[in-house]
C-alpha cells in the first residue's frame, strides 16, 4: 500500500511479478559442484575473483544487481566450459560488461576494463569472450538474483536503511563463497532478512507475515543463515576483504563496523 502511488513499484503486479521470479530462479542454475570439473581452477581462485570484483564494482559505482548478474554469468558460464587460470580473469571482467550493459544506463568502458586488468587483455580478446560467453549462455540473462528479492523482503519486514544494508552485508558475504550456490537467490534473500533480525535482537525475527510473503517458514531457512552466520563471524579474519571493506564505508552504514 505504501507504493500504491508509485507507478515505477508496479504494485498491483507484485504478488505475480515476484511468483514468476521465484518459479525462474531454479531454471539455468549452476549445479553446485561444478568447479569439480573444471582441472586447472578451483573454488579458492573463484573467491580471488570475486572478491577483485566487488572492488571494480565499488570503483566504478556500479549497482548491486549488476554485482550479482556478474557471479551468476560467471558461474553459469563456469559450470559448461572448462576454464585455463590464465583466463578466469578475463570471463570475470567480461561477466561484469555483459551484466553492466544489462543493468547500467552507463556501462563502463572496455578501455576502462583493459586499464583494470593492467592490460593483461586486449580490447579484441575482452570481445571476443563476450561473444563466446553470451553463445555459451544463449544469450540467456534474464535471471532471478537475490538483490530482487532483498528489496521486497525488506519492504515486508519493514526494514529501515540500515537494517537493509546488513541484509545486503550478509548476502553480499556469500557471493565468493561457492559453497552458498546451493541455495535459490530467494532462499538466500530471505535467510539474510532472518539473520539481520537475529542480529538485531528483533522481538520476532520471522513473523507470519514474512512466513506468507516470502514462502519460507523459519525451520526452512535456518541452516543457510546459520552458513551465512559463520561467513559473518570469519569476516574479520578472512584473506577475502572486499565486501567487509565495502561496506564499513557510511554510505552502507557502516554495518560492518557493528559489533555483534
Amino acid at each position: 500500500m505504501a507504493d500504491a502511488s508509485n507507478p515505477q513499484a508496479c504494485a498491483e503486479y507484485i504478488q505475480d511479478i515476484f511468483k514468476i521470479l521465484k518459479e525462474e530462479e531454479s531454471t539455468n542454475r549452476p549445479c553446485p559442484d561444478y568447479m569439480d570439473s573444471q582441472a586447472d581452477i578451483n573454488a579458492r581462485m573463484r573467491g580471488v575473483l570475486i572478491d577483485w570484483l566487488v572492488e571494480v564494482h565499488m570503483k566504478y559505482k556500479l549497482r548491486a544487481e549488476t554485482l550479482f548478474l556478474t557471479v551468476t554469468i560467471i558461474d553459469r558460464f563456469l559450470a559448461r566450459k572448462r576454464v585455463s587460470r590464465k583466463r578466469l580473469q578475463l570471463i570475470g571482467v567480461v561477466a561484469t560488461l555483459i551484466a553492466a550493459k544489462y543493468e547500467e544506463i552507463y556501462p563502463p568502458k572496455i578501455s576502462d576494463l583493459v586499464y583494470i586488468c593492467d592490460k593483461a587483455y586486449t580490447k579484441h580478446e575482452i570481445l571476443e569472450m563476450e561473444m563466446a560467453v553470451l553463445t555459451v549462455l544463449e544469450f540467456q540473462l534474464r535471471v532471478p538474483t537475490a538483490v530482487q528479492f532483498l528489496d521486497r523482503f525488506g519492504k515486508v519486514n519493514g526494514c529501515t536503511e540500515q537494517h537493509r544494508q546488513l541484509a545486503q552485508y550478509l548476502s553480499e558475504l556469500a557471493l565468493p563463497e561457492i559453497k552458498m550456490i546451493r541455495f535459490t537467490p530467494s532462499h538466500l534473500a530471505a535467510a539474510s532478512i532472518y539473520l539481520s533480525n537475529k542480529l538485531l535482537k528483533q522481538p520476532i525475527p520471522w513473523p507470519q507475515t514474512m512466513c506468507n510473503q516470502t514462502g519460507y517458514s523459519e525451520a526452512a531457512i535456518k541452516a543457510c543463515a546459520k552458513e551465512l552466520c559463520i561467513i559473518l563471524e570469519g569476516a574479520q579474519t578472512h584473506s577475502l576483504q572486499a565486501v567487509k571493506k565495502k561496506f564499513s564505508y557510511a554510505k552502507y552504514h557502516s554495518v560492518a563496523k557493528i559489533p555483534f
